[in-house]
């Protein structure tokens, strides 16, 4: 093999290793990112649904995308434009949400997430997870206490 075509291969090799590791930014919605990042606060969405019994809307505050993980945070209206109404069983603080994603045969899933918690129900999540990379969580973070 001539030493260009092996220095080429090293090179793709090399750039395609890199790309695997990056931390993407999906906090704006581009076209690169439209497709995963609908994808992922749709799942999120039916996942609160389920235990809130209201449709919401995110406002993207962090959403941080690496390998096959992602870490999100914002907060959340309903999506009908009605006032949020909690059930009575409970507390809540309005009107931040986390969730961490995993992808799993191609699609985004909501490994973990929560909404209008009192708690910081995500301490050290980052330990629960460990091939997720660090810098998909903003620094500082709860997330990443106990590592």
């Amino acid at each position: 093999m001539k030493p260009k075509y092996l220095i080429l291969i090293l090179l793709v090799l090399t750039l395609k290793a890199h790309s695997q590791n990056a931390i993407l930014d999906y906090k704006v919605k581009t076209t690169a990112n439209a497709k995963e990042r609908t994808e992922m606060l749709d799942a999120l969405r039916a996942y609160l649904c389920k235990d809130l019994k209201m449709t919401l809307e995110f406002y993207v505050d962090h959403l941080k995308v690496a390998n096959n993980y992602a870490w999100f945070q914002g907060s959340a209206d309903r999506k009908d434009g009605k006032a949020l109404k909690f059930p009575d069983d409970g507390e809540y603080d309005c009107c931040h949400v986390e969730a961490m994603f995993q992808k799993h045969g191609g699609k985004w899933v909501v490994a973990e997430g929560g909404a209008f918690s009192t708690d910081v129900w995500y301490e050290a999540i980052a330990k629960k997870y460990p091939a997720a990379p660090k810098g998909i969580f903003p620094k500082g973070s709860a997330a990443l206490l106990a590592q």
